[in-house]
């Protein structure tokens, strides 16, 4: 060990691949080597520092001139690897860093062999330059690679430094598709898993707004379109597995007057039954292989629309109860104040599913401040409070029986369809359904029944059309 001028030493240049410590553990360090002074020497090779980084930069903030250093001892590694390595043995590293730490070694390592291969080619093509000589380099290159990597850069990373190779995979996503994030996660400053879901979301994100600039720019297209008619005989006319979304709030059977009179919403429990199974068999008919069935019904029916959506074979995804906050006041029985909604998909395993239409921040970031929270928040649970529309209601519209507010479908249409997927609804009534598909950039078919409904909504969809559409 030797004691040399601090102002002799340079950082190596690839010292920033090593995650340095945040500001309250810097400001710990410093504090302990202006009391205590280094009693760790930094190692060098060279002149350039490839461990003993926060040392240096300590030293240098206290004005402390002279500083231990000794020769790293290599025994024929390459600096950068030493370096990296050197770092794990940094008891402040999470292992989400240390995840980074692999990264950077599994990097360096194809870089360099990119670098390798690129000096060996050039070599080849000149003069005085034999294929012997060539090959033995490659060999070289082969056999240093094979101490780092032995075939497998990620499986040797893993096992260096002590972290899975899935997380090894996460973090080399992240460097390459959101190197900032990624950055934050190597700093301490946050999660790889969170990380990663926040990339995730940005990248739906932005595929969602170029779908929609697609889609506004899009001409000789209807952007939405409203039939009248029977909903069996109007659903036989659409292609097979073209419709991204249908949601349905077909009549409940209880007596509404939809235009028909109240005698028309009062069939038996068997002619219901079989006419619900019908226009159910003709959605799941025309769902995209990712697409979903979302069905709202009241209590007296719920039980019976479970399993006739069973029959359709779509897979329940969720079962959600729409609590509407305030309800109908009941005097010998519980007050109704929710309704249930039905979510289907065609595919177990393949769906549209967009979180950030149905999240919302988390107690956990809001209230407790805590750092391990998901930026992005926490899914909804399956209990929706959304206020129902009453009377007085700004958004309620005179002439209509019955008429969904707009927070419930922009959530189901913003979770399960992305800008220019085609969205169904069956009983469209006001049309509060095609409002919600149209502010998102998506394609609206409505099928109403009733001749005035349907003219109506019409006229309410062609003025309503958002901003951005126009």
């Amino acid at each position: 060990m030797q004691v040399v001028p601090i102002a002799t030493l340079r950082l190596h240049p690839e010292a920033d691949r090593v995650p340095q410590m945040n500001v309250e553990q810097a400001a710990e360090f410093q504090a302990d080597i202006a009391e205590r002074g280094i009693r760790v020497p930094i190692e060098i090779v060279g002149t350039q520092i490839v461990d003993g980084r926060s040392r240096f930069l300590a030293a240098k903030k206290l004005g402390i001139e002279q500083v231990p250093v000794i020769d790293a001892p290599l025994h024929g590694d390459d600096p950068v690897l030493y370096m990296l390595r050197a770092a794990t043995r940094r008891r402040h590293l999470t292992d989400d860093q240390r995840a980074c730490l692999a990264e950077e070694e599994r990097e360096y390592l194809a870089e360099r062999s990119r670098r390798e291969r690129a000096r060996a080619g050039g070599l080849a093509g000149g003069r005085g330059r034999t294929k012997a000589s060539v090959d033995s380099s490659a060999v070289t290159l082969a056999g240093e690679l094979s101490r780092d990597r032995s075939g497998d850069a990620r499986a040797i990373a893993s096992k260096t430094f002590g972290v899975s190779e899935r997380s090894i995979r996460y973090a080399q996503k992240l460097k390459s598709e959101a190197p900032r994030l990624y950055e934050q996660v190597k700093a301490g400053n946050e999660r790889l898993s969170i990380a990663k879901r926040q990339m995730e979301r940005d990248v739906k994100r932005r595929q969602q707004r170029e779908q929609s600039q697609q889609v506004e720019t899009t001409t000789g297209y209807p952007l939405w379109q409203i039939s009248c008619g029977d909903c069996l005989t109007e659903l036989a006319k659409i292609a097979p597995s073209t419709v991204r979304l249908i949601f349905a709030d077909s009549p409940y059977n209880i007596g509404i007057d939809y235009g028909a009179g109240a005698k028309a919403d009062r069939l038996t429990d068997e002619q219901y039954l079989a006419w619900c199974r019908r226009w159910m068999g003709e959605c799941a008919r025309l769902l995209t292989v990712d697409g979903s069935l979302w069905v709202m019904i009241n209590d007296e029916y719920a039980d019976h629309f479970g399993l006739l959506l069973r029959e359709t074979g779509l897979i329940r995804r969720s079962w959600i109860k729409w609590y509407e906050t305030f309800g109908v006041n009941c005097t010998n029985n519980f007050n109704r104040c929710s309704r249930h909604i039905f979510y289907c998909v065609k595919d177990a395993k393949k769906f549209v599913f967009n979180a950030d239409a149905v999240s919302r921040p988390s107690d956990r970031l809001t209230k407790y401040h805590d750092r391990r929270a998901d930026p992005g928040g926490k899914l909804w649970d399956n209990v929706w409070c959304i206020p129902r529309l009453v009377e007085n209601s700004a958004e309620r519209l005179p002439d209509f029986p019955t008429q969904l507010p707009l927070e419930l479908l922009r959530a189901v249409i913003g979770c399960a369809s992305h800008p220019g997927d085609t969205v169904l609804d069956p009983f469209s009534g006001s049309g509060t359904t095609g409002i919600a598909a149209i502010e998102g950039a998506r394609r609206f078919i409505g099928i109403e029944r009733n001749h005035q409904f349907a003219e109506l909504s019409r006229e309410r969809l062609a003025s309503h059309r958002p901003e951005a559409l126009r």
